[in-house]
């Protein structure tokens, strides 16, 4: 079944939305040389700078402990993230190190799932039958490494036996005793021949 036309439409214009985070320099500071960059994808809105504790963030890892800074912003124009890491660096003058370009949708689920990570003891799986099952490290854990190094090194491998016969290549091959570019003349008709 074929969508309506207005669908197509609808999906023509939806914004692209994106998640800035920054180090060491404030956006705040900045801004109008950001905002101007992100013409270039025609820019709808830009959310208001929130400040992140001072912490090691994975995005930054060279930094260390560092104070960061977050925005999310929509555009019209289909963009991808480096491209808009790129446009921040030669359009707004940032260094490349200090920016985190990361598609909306993607942060949000980053986010949520390091939320849930923090401050859980023990698996991080939630269904309880794969949580610490009786006899799980007989399948899985060390144990079962060496019992599988044991069974590989007790197999039989048939290997092809050695042949007596030489193996034969193209140059062992008998060679034909005549040319194949001019062995044989064309039969020509004479002209004259079939004159009497």
């Amino acid at each position: 079944m074929m969508k309506p036309f207005q669908s197509y439409i609808f999906e023509l214009n939806k914004p692209y939305e994106f998640r800035v985070k920054m180090a060491t320099v404030n956006p705040k500071d900045v801004m109008e040389q950001i905002k101007h960059a992100l013409d270039t994808y025609q820019l709808e809105s830009v959310s208001a700078v929130k400040s992140i504790p001072i912490q090691e963030h994975r995005e930054f890892p060279q930094w260390g402990p560092c104070e960061c800074w977050q925005f999310d912003f929509k555009v019209t124009y289909p963009v991808t993230v480096p491209a808009i890491r790129q446009t921040l660096k030669e359009r707004a003058g940032l260094n490349p190190d200090w920016i985190n370009v990361r598609n909306l949708n993607e942060a949000n689920d980053t986010d949520e799932q390091e939320a849930h990570g923090k401050d859980h003891t023990g698996a991080l799986l939630d269904e309880e039958n794969l949580q610490d099952a009786p006899g799980a490290q007989a399948l899985a854990g060390q144990s079962r490494i060496g019992s599988l190094l044991k069974e590989l090194e007790s197999r039989k491998f048939d290997f092809a036996e050695d042949s007596k016969e030489d193996g034969k290549d193209t140059n062992a091959t008998p060679m034909g005793t005549t040319s194949p570019m001019g062995t044989t003349q064309n039969k020509i008709s004479s002209p004259v021949k079939g004159k009497k």
